[in-house]
């Protein structure tokens, strides 16, 4: 008798499908990465699991509206790997000249993944923005260079279809925190690199990566970002912090002893790009650096770098091309995780959310001086400062 091929029904499939998205295939990643790694990290780990402890009634309460909101559309593919998914919140209302923020979170290059950025989203969400969160590979799934080209394509993807979902394509902005500031700013610079290549290029939705232009971006915000792999002492930074050499290495695509570290870190940074390729500044948009002056994780001096380095770069574009303006923020006793996760917990007045929100609006010819409502508190203060304690980064 001929063999009969099983069919499962829908709901089974989608079952099947979530646990091997979301159960199988991080666990698998998590054993693949537990070789690379050695004790120090591991602790770093567990305090960043007692943090997540601490806090688990707000972040209850921040996925209960995640998971139910009718104006956050999940899951939705912007490339070919399964780490290519980005959410969607959209206000209420919104219908072709929203502004727009794509965003990318950190995690270390390890542990992103796009839900971290949703009290942000959400608030801004109702602030009228449309946010749209990327997922991207963390590694070992890819390094540095996979990263960078998901969240090019990320970018590419909402910027070709902003006005489908009531967004306004001239008023985009790109927002990436921590790691996610490294990967989006390396992602402008290298999508800079090849429009100055070809003297202004037509975008190129076809290829591997999404050809978009930096030009047409309304501006980046990096939040707490790293943008100097190259520089040895960072190295030794992040090796005190538990984040390894060679692991930071091998994201870095440096190799696991650091051999082609030379060759490597600077093709990796945005400040290397930005002293090494000619007239890339001609095409960046505006930019905006916040970082907490009190940050042990991602050093408050790697947005100062990066300032630097766009200044000398801009002087060169402003004699040569036309002039980019840069802001920085720097926030007093503000630790990594402060701006983005406890404060906007802990409720009150959310310094970050209005300096990102006045800075767009600036850009924004309705907008001008906003007041924002102050923010309901999620978690008692004696709470919110316990994990304060614990927080390894």
């Amino acid at each position: 008798m001929p063999s009969r091929r099983i069919r499962l029904p829908a709901f089974a499939k989608a079952t099947l499908r979530f646990i091997v998205r979301n159960v199988i295939v991080p666990l698998w990643l998590t054993l693949r990465l537990i070789a690379y790694v050695r004790v120090g990290w591991l602790i770093k780990f567990c305090g960043l699991v007692a943090f997540a402890a601490v806090l688990s009634p707000a972040f209850f309460r921040i996925a209960w509206t995640y998971y139910t909101s009718r104006r956050v559309k999940r899951d939705i593919l912007y490339g070919s790997s399964p780490r290519n998914r980005l959410d969607l919140y959209l206000p209420e209302g919104c219908h072709y000249d929203a502004p727009v923020i794509v965003f990318v979170t950190g995690g270390m290059w390890i542990i992103g993944y796009k839900a971290w950025g949703a009290l942000l989203s959400l608030t801004l969400m109702k602030q009228g923005f449309i946010v749209a969160s990327l997922d991207y590979r963390n590694f070992p799934q890819g390094t540095v260079g996979d990263m960078t080209q998901d969240v090019s394509n990320g970018i590419g993807w909402v910027a070709k279809r902003a006005r489908s979902f009531g967004g306004d394509a001239k008023k985009i902005f790109v927002v990436g925190q921590s790691a996610g500031a490294h990967l989006a700013s390396s992602a402008i610079l290298r999508q800079a690199e090849y429009e100055t290549s070809l003297g202004g290029s037509v975008i190129d939705y076809g290829t591997a990566v999404a050809r978009w232009s930096p030009r047409d971006l309304a501006g980046f915000v990096g939040i707490s970002g790293v943008y100097a792999p190259d520089d040895r002492a960072l190295a030794e930074h992040f090796n005190r912090k538990g984040l390894h050499k060679e692991v930071f290495w091998s994201i870095m695509e440096a190799g696991y002893s650091g051999a082609r570290a030379e060759e490597a870190l600077p093709r990796a940074s945005p400040c290397a790009m930005l002293r090494d390729i000619p007239g890339v500044a001609s095409s960046l948009p505006a930019v905006l650096l916040c970082h907490g002056n009190a940050d042990g994780s991602a050093p408050p001096s790697e947005s100062a770098r990066f300032a630097e380095a766009l200044r000398a770069a801009g002087s060169q574009a402003r004699s040569i091309l036309h002039w980019f303006p840069y802001d920085r923020r720097y926030y007093d006793g503000k630790t990594h995780t402060d701006p983005f996760v406890t404060d906007p917990i802990s409720g009150g007045h959310d310094v970050l959310l209005e300096d990102i929100v006045r800075w767009v609006r600036r850009k924004d010819p309705r907008g001008g001086e906003i007041a924002l409502p102050a923010m309901p508190a999620l978690l008692p203060s004696l709470l919110v400062d316990v994990a304060r304690r614990v927080v390894p980064f």
